[in-house]
């Protein structure tokens, strides 16, 4: 059924389903994350509509497209998503669906000798955690916004210049929070390799269980080697994270209780995607709160 439904986006997005052209589609942005779509509405404010793909908690790298989605992406004045194959089941679409209608990604300003790579040609996605280069990225999005609605250009720039300083000024004050916990017990151990960015952006040694991607499933041998390290570097904690099963991680911490070293879960983190409303961490920068606020706590 989820091919099916794959194969039915694809089929609508390529001959161009027509939808009802109204007012409210030309102000509709739709964004494929919930962190692009929250960072688009930093500069756009309550002047456009601004709607994403994946809810909260909704992890991006498995992510199949719903039939749904066709009208939205139909609708939509302008698609936004992050790039880097983030979204690797749309990338295709978003690439098809450019062929007629506005389609931007945040890869396109991404400063190119920032990226991470996995391997010799695989960037790691997970670029948002790189904070100065992820509002340097945003530059593209925000020319792309005022060439589409001219007629807002000084609020969406100024909206932007706002927005560029408060990212600034977070990160600041994030990297004092942890540079408070000793350097050898700053050592942040995940589900998946979501936080090299993080751990550049803000000092900490970051190792996880799995690849950058999800949908890579570990093995044996990284369930043994990430229960070497945490031992020998007396790790007293590991966090779960809000888009990925916790259930990897949890045989990591019995196997490391076996060997005779306790560890605790020490909070859950956000990685590819923000929190439920009212959950502090349903913003970007509520998200980077919450994600130091949670290692600090739990490394203490």
């Amino acid at each position: 059924m989820k091919t099916l439904a794959y194969i039915l986006i694809c089929v609508c997005i390529v001959m161009g389903c027509k939808v009802r052209q109204t007012k409210e589609n030309e102000k509709l942005i739709v964004c494929s994350t919930s962190i692009t779509a929250d960072c688009v509405r930093q500069v756009v404010g309550d002047k456009l509509i601004v709607k994403s793909l994946m809810g909260p908690g909704v992890d991006p790298h498995t992510y199949n497209p719903r039939p749904s989605d066709v009208v939205l992406l139909n609708d939509a004045r302008l698609v936004v998503y992050t790039g880097f194959h983030l979204e690797g089941k749309m990338a295709e679409l978003f690439d098809r669906l450019s062929e007629r209608k506005a389609v931007i990604s945040f890869q396109l300003d991404f400063p190119k000798e920032k990226i991470l790579y996995t391997d010799e040609i695989t960037p790691d996605p997970h670029v948002w955690f790189d904070t100065d280069s992820w509002i340097h990225s945003m530059n593209g999005v925000v020319d792309k916004l005022v060439d589409l609605y001219p007629e807002y250009e000084l609020e969406f720039r100024e909206n932007f210049y706002k927005f560029l300083v408060k990212v600034e000024k977070k990160t600041r004050e994030l990297r004092l929070k942890l540079n408070e916990i000793p350097e050898e017990r700053r050592v942040l151990i995940t589900s998946h390799d979501a936080f090299h960015y993080f751990g550049r952006t803000f000092g900490i040694q970051v190792k996880a269980l799995q690849g950058v991607s999800t949908s890579q499933e570990p093995g044996m041998r990284d369930v043994v080697d990430l229960v070497d390290f945490i031992v020998k570097n007396d790790v007293k904690a590991i966090f779960v994270e809000n888009s990925v099963s916790p259930k990897a991680l949890k045989s990591v911490l019995s196997s490391v209780e076996r060997r005779g070293h306790h560890v605790r879960i020490g909070g859950t983190l956000f990685s590819d995607a923000l929190g439920s409303k009212g959950s502090g961490a349903d913003t970007y920068l509520g998200m980077l709160d919450h994600n130091v606020n949670s290692i600090k706590e739990g490394l203490k």
